[in-house]
C-alpha cells in the first residue's frame, strides 16, 4: 500500500520487454507528478538495454524476477499505487510450440498478480491485452463476444478474467486491448510482422506475402500503445462499463503494409505464395471508447515504417529468409 505523503510507486512487470522499455523512458520524459517507477523483469529476453540512458526525474528502480515468483511479486509490490502488467508470453513460435508455459505465464501469471496486487494494498492494475481476444471478424467493439483463437488470444482472454475478478474484489483494473504492436522502442522486436517487414525492405531483401494480402489487422505503434497505457495510469477512476478498452491505429490489410513499404523503398520485390500458415485469419476494431479516453493515435503507418526502414540505410543482406506473415 502506498504510504500517505511519499511518491507514487508504479510497477512496470516485464518493462524490460518491447513495450516495457518505451513505457519506461516515455514515463521519465513525462512532466507530471514526480513519480517511482519500479521494474519486475526476469530477462528471460535480456532487455536490459531498458535501462540504460533513462531520463532524469522519477526515480527507477529494477528487480530481476519473475511474476511466477511469490517471494519476487511480494518484493515488488512494496508501497505500490499503480501496476502495469506487460509481462507475457507473446505470439512467437512458443505460442504454438509450448501452448502450457504461455498459459502458465500469461494466465496463471496474472491471476497470481491479481491476487498479490489485492493483498499489497495496490490501488489500480492496468492490464496489456490484446485485440486478438475477438477472433476473426469484426470490426469489433469492446461489447462484442470474443470469440479467441489459438493459444496465446485464449491465455489473454483467461487472463482478463483473472483481472476483472479482481475489480469484483475492489480493485481499480482496466484493461487494455492493444493493436498489433510496430515501431522502434529502446528494445525493438523484430519477429513482430510490421517490424520484420520493414526489416526486409531496409536490407533489400524482398518481401514474402501469403495469400492475396487482404487479411486486415489493427496495427498499433509502440509509442501510440505507451502512451495509452500513461492515460491509464493517470487519469480518473473508470467507469465500470468501460474497463475495457480498444487500442489501435488503422485497420490495415497485410498487402497495405507491404505497398508503404514498396513506396519507401521502391527497389523491394514482392512475392507471393499461397502456402497456408497458422494465423491467416483477419480481424479489425473500433476505438470508440479510446477516443472518450482522450487517446487517439499519433503515429502514422508510414511514419512508423520509414523510422525502422531508415536505421537500415546503407545495408545490403541480400540472402532471402522464410516469412511467415501472421
Amino acid at each position: 500500500m502506498q504510504q500517505k505523503g511519499s511518491m507514487k510507486t508504479i510497477l512496470i512487470t516485464g518493462g524490460c520487454g518491447y513495450l516495457g522499455s518505451q513505457l519506461v523512458r516515455d514515463f521519465g520524459l513525462e512532466q507530471t507528478e514526480p513519480v517511482n517507477i519500479r521494474i519486475l523483469d526476469s530477462l528471460r529476453q535480456d532487455g536490459r538495454r531498458a535501462l540504460m540512458d533513462l531520463p532524469q526525474g522519477p526515480r527507477y528502480e529494477f528487480i530481476e524476477g519473475d511474476i511466477l515468483d511469490p517471494s519476487a511479486l511480494a518484493q515488488a509490490l512494496a508501497d505500490v499505487d499503480t501496476v502495469i502488467h506487460l509481462a507475457a508470453v507473446v505470439r512467437t513460435p512458443l505460442s504454438f510450440d509450448n501452448p502450457a508455459w504461455l498459459e502458465q505465464v500469461n494466465h496463471w501469471g496474472t491471476a497470481h498478480l491479481v491476487d498479490a496486487c489485492i493483498a499489497a494494498g495496490v490501488r489500480r492494475f492496468v492490464y496489456a491485452s490484446s485485440t486478438a481476444v475477438y477472433g476473426p471478424g469484426g470490426p469489433f467493439s469492446e461489447a462484442d463476444t470474443c470469440r479467441a483463437q489459438g493459444h496465446y488470444a485464449q491465455s489473454k482472454l483467461r487472463a482478463e478474467a483473472a483481472v476483472q475478478s479482481g475489480r469484483e474484489r475492489g480493485l481499480e483494473t482496466i484493461i487494455l486491448r492493444l493493436g498489433l504492436l510496430y515501431g522502434l522502442a529502446p528494445v525493438t522486436r523484430f519477429d513482430a510482422v510490421a517490424n520484420r517487414l520493414a526489416y526486409l525492405a531496409g536490407v533489400g531483401r524482398p518481401l514474402t506475402v501469403f495469400g492475396d494480402g487482404e487479411q486486415r489487422r489493427p496495427f498499433l505503434h509502440v509509442r501510440d500503445a505507451s502512451r495509452a497505457l500513461r492515460l491509464a495510469v493517470h487519469g480518473p477512476g473508470p467507469d465500470p462499463q468501460a474497463a475495457v478498452i480498444n487500442i489501435a491505429g488503422d485497420n490495415v490489410s497485410v498487402l497495405t503494409l507491404v505497398e508503404t513499404l514498396v513506396s519507401l523503398r521502391p527497389e523491394t520485390r514482392v512475392h507471393f505464395t499461397e502456402q497456408d500458415i497458422r494465423t491467416h485469419y483477419s480481424f479489425e476494431v473500433y476505438r470508440g471508447r479510446a477516443l472518450e479516453m482522450g487517446w487517439t493515435p499519433q503515429v502514422a503507418l508510414d511514419e512508423g515504417l520509414e523510422e525502422i526502414v531508415g536505421q537500415f540505410a546503407g545495408v545490403q543482406a541480400p540472402v532471402a529468409p522464410t516469412l511467415e506473415i501472421d
